[in-house]
């Protein structure tokens, strides 16, 4: 078929459809600070890709201004209709149940963000409106940059984007978020700015000189560099203005987002009571005051459990917020048995009557494994795996009945390994990732290596925190770990509390649960309440009482909670080791709860041994953790500049091919003269030394040799390609072909000593050749597509009628 030549040219303007997406994309690239796991990026990648495909062909087809805009959206609701609502779809389209599914998704995303501080859980609600929100801010970025040819505008819902996510965060985002946003955003402008100052004049001016020719490229030049710095003073302005803007509570989606206490009174939440873990920050500031008093028939309560959490960020030595969605509340919820307890293992039932509660809502503190609770009509519900409980409003008092575990030895001893097609069940509670895996995992290889049991694992590297490893109890850390020279190691902050040995129940807690992982026992940690302490017949919790502790998992036992944390607080019976082969520490005799304790192999002080990274720990990894490491941390930062190479390499590839193309295409002599004489004159191009084309090819010797200030050689090999050009053009004999090629390279190579370092990096990174190539490919691609579009609907027409025809004369459709 070929082409038409009297069919007007329409312009997708893919490039800037891609800018405006990468624009999009960037903006929302903080969103990954917000959630704890980024499986929102594939689909909200998706829908960009969708934005900018759908409105590029419709561009090209034609179509202009809200036609465009209405074809994005049909193709918007689509794709999100089939990345978001699969189960509800007929024949790939939606239905009255995919809008159900959806107020659905968003009800539950809205449950997340009222229960949940920032990073939040990742749950399918909250992907769905991440998802959809950056499909709509995406489609509004390409309507107003790309459509509507307004980029400046497009500036808007980036940054609505942006500063949603920065109004969520308890703390400043890194200035490379800023920098990454500002320049997208200016790399769009100046793409259409240029375009429209190209397009200002009425009149083609052709000059007759290439002196007034290089005049119009010097004036080009000079509003370009004027663009440039008024660039790098809006991105210097960028990165110092959240220095300076005052930071807005945290209100994400609703006003529930953001009630981790240390989100906005820095870490001092109701009740005396913080969710906030880090293991780099002195605890300061222990209140007094009482938090909870209850009265209870167990001589030895358990601590009160308020949040579990399994996620751990190593590089800031932070515990992620906790969780998973909150559970749904009603008054008389469905309280779910705990995790692995095996009906075999002794448990007695307990009640604490709860008479002052001040724990701010939606927390409640309760011990486990929980049996039943009661508050008095307040709408609560249970976590289904973890059993922590969350309250629509705070309970002034209330009862919790629970079970007093009472496993034997021999059930401790003999709990098995996980088996391997178990273990994708606690891959998070298995995770190890970060600087310390090999400190750690070397570590506990040295205490466990001649143990058999997960039980007697768990207790050795109990014993090492508590008692034999020279740890000691502190509120305030001890100053960063130094190396032999003196200067600071660099650890992190697990590594380095396991240097200094010295730190609190968070630092002990995290210690014991990553060397349980690496133990290959499923671990997490819980905070919440020590017991109290008893007086006149009553429980008085104070706020200096919360405390964190590690829940290693146990085959046939379930979570089963430990204490490395010397003096403070007891032990388990069960994790008590005996201070006589016959008798436990509390007077129990060995076969019930207490066991002996596990044989410890002779290891080396941490202190002793190499932390400096050399040994590498064996991680798995997993298609999830590898999409965090691209959206998390320096990960993006690789990712961008790997494509920003990829990028780079584009426009120089095209330039290659259409090179070799064209010399092997050419057939005679002279037409490989022809295509040599081009590829100088078009890379001079390139260095900015572009003449007149009416010039003859003697002319153009004389302005390239002056125009380039080519040196003695290269002016000889200039006049020798010439020489050559003229005999293929003009001689009845074809010219020798012999050192053409060498006293190009040699003219070019002169020529560019003599420029710019800029313009050498424009030529070799953006030669014309190339971008010719590039829009020669989209433009044939346009037309093969608008040519079978043509096609399609051609026999459309000229079916449907003879078909009408058929159903009008018969009756009925056949």
């Amino acid at each position: 078929m070929k082409a038409p030549t009297t069919r007007r040219h329409h312009r997708g303007y893919a490039i800037d459809a891609t800018l405006a997406a990468a624009a999009t994309l960037i903006a929302a690239w903080p969103v990954s600070t917000l959630l704890q796991e980024p499986t929102w990026l594939p689909g909200a990648v998706l829908m960009l890709a969708v934005i900018a495909l759908s409105g590029v062909g419709a561009r090209s087809l034609g179509l202009r201004g809200w036609l465009v805009l209405v074809v994005q959206s049909g193709c918007l609701v689509l794709a999100a209709s089939a990345v978001y609502g699969r189960d509800h779809l007929w024949h790939g389209l939606p239905t009255f149940a995919s809008l159900g599914s959806v107020e659905g998704l968003v009800r539950e995303a809205v449950a997340t963000a009222q229960a949940n501080a920032a990073p939040a859980p990742t749950t399918p609600g909250l992907v769905f409106v991440v998802g959809g929100a950056l499909g709509l801010i995406a489609l509004t970025v390409d309507y107003l940059a790309v459509t509507r040819r307004s980029p400046s505008l497009a500036g808007l819902p980036l940054l609505t984007v942006f500063l949603a996510v920065v109004a969520n965060r308890g703390s400043s985002l890194p200035v490379v978020f800023f920098v990454a946003t500002a320049s997208v955003w200016l790399v769009l402008v100046a793409r259409s700015g240029g375009t429209l100052l190209r397009r200002w004049g009425s009149t083609v001016v052709v000059p007759h000189t290439p002196e007034q020719q290089g005049l119009v490229t010097r004036a080009a030049h000079d509003y370009g560099s004027l663009a440039r710095m008024l660039g790098v003073a809006a991105l210097v302005t960028a990165a110092a203005l959240p220095m300076v803007l005052p930071k807005p509570p945290p209100t994400f989606l609703t006003s529930g987002l953001g009630r981790s206490p240390s989100a906005t009174t820095g870490g001092s939440g109701a009740g005396g009571f913080s969710l906030s873990l880090d293991l780099a920050a002195d605890l300061k500031n222990q209140s007094r005051d009482e938090v909870l008093s209850y009265t209870t028939k167990d001589t030895s309560p358990p601590p009160l459990r308020v949040a579990v959490g399994s996620y751990y960020r190593p590089g800031a030595g932070v515990w992620l917020p906790w969780g998973r969605p909150s559970p749904a509340l009603s008054s008389n919820p469905e309280v779910p048995e705990p995790a692995g307890l095996s009906p075999q293992v002794p448990k007695t039932p307990f009640v604490l009557d709860f008479h002052r509660n001040l724990l701010a809502d939606p927390n409640l503190a309760v011990p486990y494994p929980l049996i039943n609770a009661d508050l008095a009509g307040i709408s609560w519900g249970v976590d289904q795996q973890t059993q922590t409980v969350r309250v629509a409003q705070r309970p002034v008092t209330y009862t919790a009945s629970y079970w007093h575990l009472e496993p034997t030895a021999a059930m401790l001893q003999s709990a098995p390994a996980l088996r391997d097609r178990d273990r994708r069940l606690f891959d998070l509670d298995l995770t190890l990732n970060g600087p310390y895996v090999g400190t750690v995992t070397a570590l506990t290889e040295q205490l466990t290596a001649s143990l058999s049991s997960p039980y007697e694992r768990a207790m050795a590297i109990q014993q090492y925190l508590r008692a034999d490893g020279g740890f000691s109890y502190s509120l305030t850390l001890a100053p960063p770990a130094r190396n032999q020279s003196g200067n600071p190691a660099g650890f992190d902050p697990l590594t380095n509390f396991l240097a200094t040995k010295r730190g609190y129940c968070v630092q002990f807690a995290t210690a014991m649960v990553m060397m349980s992982r690496a133990a290959g026992i499923p671990a997490r940690i819980t905070i919440g309440f020590l017991p109290g302490t008893r007086a006149k017949g009553a429980w008085s919790v104070l706020a200096a009482d919360a405390h964190a502790w590690p829940e290693l998992y146990l085959t046939g036992i379930g979570w089963t909670r430990f204490e490395p944390t010397p003096s403070r607080g007891a032990p388990p019976s069960y994790a008590i080791p005996p201070t006589s082969p016959g008798t436990a520490a509390d007077g129990t005799t060995a076969g019930s709860a207490a066991t002996p304790a596990p044989r410890s192999p002779a290891r080396r002080d941490l202190g002793d041994s190499s932390t400096g990274g050399n040994t590498v720990g064996k991680v798995a990894l997993s298609p999830t953790s590898a999409l965090r490491w691209l959206t998390h941390g320096w990960g993006p930062v690789l990712v961008g500049c790997l494509a920003g190479l990829l990028s780079s390499l584009v426009v120089p590839t095209a330039a290659r091919w259409r090179r070799w193309r064209s010399l092997r295409r050419a057939g005679t002599t002279a037409e490989q003269v022809e295509v040599r004489w081009e590829l100088l004159t078009s890379s001079l191009g390139d260095l900015g030394i572009a003449p007149e084309p009416s010039l003859t090819p003697r002319q153009l010797r004389v302005y390239y040799d002056r125009e380039a200030m080519l040196d003695g050689s290269a002016s000889q090999a200039l006049g020798r390609v010439v020489k050559t050009l003229e005999r293929s053009r003009y001689a009845s004999s074809p010219p020798s072909l012999a050192g053409v090629c060498a006293d190009t390279r040699h003219i070019l190579r002169s020529a560019a000593a003599n420029r710019r370092g800029r313009d050498r990096l424009r030529a070799a990174l953006w030669p014309g050749s190339g971008v010719t190539q590039l829009l020669s490919a989209r433009a044939q691609l346009s037309w093969r597509i608008r040519a079978s579009l043509h096609d399609v609907a051609g026999f459309t027409r000229r079916w449907l009628p003879g078909r009408n025809a058929e159903m009008h004369r018969t009756g009925t459709p056949r």
